[in-house]
């Protein structure tokens, strides 16, 4: 029996499990007082832990891919399934498919007859305020503006790069009408977007050295958070921060060059540029 098909008492006890694991540091780990498993907030296990769970539920969670080894061998942590799944726990109900790919808030709106009103919706802006709280010692922004726009613009191009081929698509059959309001115009266009932001994602991670591609996709695309990568790549502390700088540092410095040639481009060439 899987993690997804168990008792409705051993499901409880998952989802608090589950739940306590999305916490910052929480592990998975043997409980040194009674057979099985508990869920502990970090690798100090004198503490009684937040929940237990048998060696079987544990098993479970593994086989279903919600937890996975750390590599300190100090316990299990969510996989990225695992971090969705405890979204979708923490979610209302009618949210929680959108709740595992971002945070949903409360956001005002403007009607057609011009008055405001609450809606519920993503944070448009969720990583350049999640970069701009980052700050040095001092106290100031650790990132600069440029930076924080390279991000962006790369969170940006990820998710306009996910628009994939949809059901039912004909790629046998011939052009579509070039008019946006013609046949299949919309959908013809979606796609080229699509393709388009995935070339420049590709093309912005290619600029980057293998350790920095690795933090720009973990910190900026996936989300995750820099203690939580230093622990996964077994870093030292703070130098996640560094790292971060030095990636965006390298991809805002190409996209101010990238806008350079474009502005020689047009003005050696004119009208015949554009």
């Amino acid at each position: 029996m899987s993690a997804l098909q168990s008792a409705p008492g051993q499901d409880r006890a998952i989802e608090r499990a589950i739940k306590r694991l999305a916490e910052p540091d929480a592990r998975l780990a043997p409980d040194p007082r009674q057979a099985g498993y508990g869920v502990f907030a970090g690798k100090d296990r004198r503490r009684r832990p937040f929940c237990r769970l048998s060696e079987g539920q544990t098993r479970n969670l593994i086989a279903d891919g919600v937890v996975e080894a750390m590599q300190d061998g100090s316990g299990y942590r969510l996989t990225r399934a695992g971090v969705a799944r405890a979204a979708r726990l923490g979610a209302r109900a009618s949210e929680r498919y959108l709740a595992q790919h971002g945070a949903v808030v409360d956001r005002p709106v403007m009607d057609d007859d011009g008055d405001e009103r609450a809606v519920r919706g993503y944070e448009p802006f969720a990583l350049r305020a999640r970069l701009a709280r980052l700050k040095s010692s001092r106290g100031a922004s650790w990132l600069t503006p440029d930076e924080i726009d390279a991000a962006h613009r790369l969170g940006v191009d990820w998710e306009k790069g996910q628009i994939g081929l949809m059901r039912g698509l004909d790629l046998a059959a011939g052009p579509q009408s070039g008019n946006a309001r013609g046949p299949g115009g919309g959908r013809e266009g979606a796609l080229a977007i699509g393709l388009d932001a995935r070339r420049r994602v590709e093309e912005a991670l290619a600029f980057l050295a293998p350790a920095l591609r690795r933090v720009a996709v973990a910190l900026v695309i996936e989300g995750r958070g820099l203690e939580e990568f230093e622990r996964r790549q077994c870093w030292p502390p703070r130098s996640a921060k560094i790292a971060l700088k030095l990636a965006l540092a390298q991809l805002a410095s190409r996209g101010g060059a990238e806008r350079r040639s474009v502005v020689a481009h047009t003005l050696d060439h004119g009208d015949d540029a554009v």
